[in-house]
């Protein structure tokens, strides 16, 4: 589960959305929601919403308020979600420290390669405080906690599944070439302006170009790759062409060794790739990726171990949306 692992990585550029609609609102407090004995207010739920606008929104055109109100309502439902979880760090004695936020601040201003000064202005240019920052990212590490405490125990993936999924993976390479690649992930948050898909567009180019005229693509993948892959150059091993997301693979069949192609648009972001070489489709041993696949299965089912578990606090609880 990918986007579990690096989430500290996109912490900085998902908080630092527009959040100027809020102070447009004109906002009269009001209790919007009760969970279980715990309310929320209107201004709570505004400022919750915040980091989620992709743009600003003018609230005195019909197409603004509605567009606003219907964020609000997302919002609510994953604000209500994150009460509930809140209840249970309570429950289980969970708490987050301000050390433990110190760390996570210094990981994300150390993953995007900015001092102290550019992350506050940082903030600050998008209208966050520091404070407010520490916040939310203080929640995010609550919510985790409580996640691997309740839920991360009981996933459980035996042998049997294991050697499945080998046997699986086994029939969908039969005949087929492998591919050596490495892979630079320049991350789009979700929500993103256009203007902010076509600056790292604009990054993930030049970094595309400095690849191509012969810099390391290793030691580019450390300086800007934002995928887990990025400590190791961004080696992503032999693939499957036909296994990669339908744009990657497309590319990756017309490539050479040695070839570099790029920025491709996914999902994620922009990835800007380098074939190192093909080779026959002979799957790897069993006991060489048994250990990778045991990981992979198990990220998979906390995932949705975890969705499961969100939905039985929601049918637990007393929840009154108003």
């Amino acid at each position: 589960m990918r986007r579990m692992k690096r989430w500290l990585v996109l912490a900085l550029p998902c908080a630092l959305l527009s959040v100027s609609a809020v102070g447009q609102a004109r906002t009269i407090d009001r209790v919007v929601a009760v969970v279980n004995d715990e309310i929320i207010l209107d201004s709570e739920l505004e400022e919750f919403a915040a980091p989620l606008l992709k743009a600003p929104l003018d609230l005195d055109t019909p197409d603004g308020a509605s567009a606003f109100d219907a964020l609000k309502k997302k919002s609510l439902d994953r604000l209500i979600d994150t009460r509930l979880i809140g209840q249970q760090a309570a429950e289980l004695n969970l708490k987050v420290t301000s050390e433990e936020v110190d760390r996570a601040v210094d990981e994300i201003k150390k993953q995007n390669k900015i001092e102290d000064s550019e992350f506050e202005e940082a903030l600050k240019g998008q209208g966050f405080t520091l404070e407010a920052y520490r916040k939310n990212l203080s929640r995010q590490l609550l919510d985790m906690k409580v996640v691997n405490t309740a839920v991360r125990g009981r996933v459980v993936i035996s042998d049997d599944e294991v050697r499945t999924a080998y046997n699986q993976s086994d029939r969908q390479n039969a005949g087929e070439r492998l591919a050596h690649l490495r892979e630079i992930v320049i991350a789009v948050p979700k929500n993103a302006t256009t203007a902010e898909v076509g600056k790292k567009q604009a990054l993930a180019a030049k970094v595309a170009t400095q690849a191509s005229s012969g810099k390391d693509f290793s030691a580019l993948a450390k300086a800007y790759s934002e995928s887990d892959t990025r400590a190791d150059g961004g080696d992503l091993g032999f693939v499957q062409a036909g296994n990669l997301v339908e744009a990657l693979g497309e590319v990756v069949t017309q490539m050479d060794p040695g070839d570099v192609r790029g920025p491709v648009r996914t999902q994620v972001g922009w990835s800007v790739l380098q074939l190192v070489e093909w080779k026959a489709g002979n799957l790897r041993p069993y006991d060489e990726v048994k250990d990778q696949l045991r990981r992979q299965l198990y990220d998979q089912q906390v995932e949705k171990a975890t969705a499961a578990w969100i939905k039985e606090l929601r049918r637990k609880a007393h929840i009154d949306v108003r």
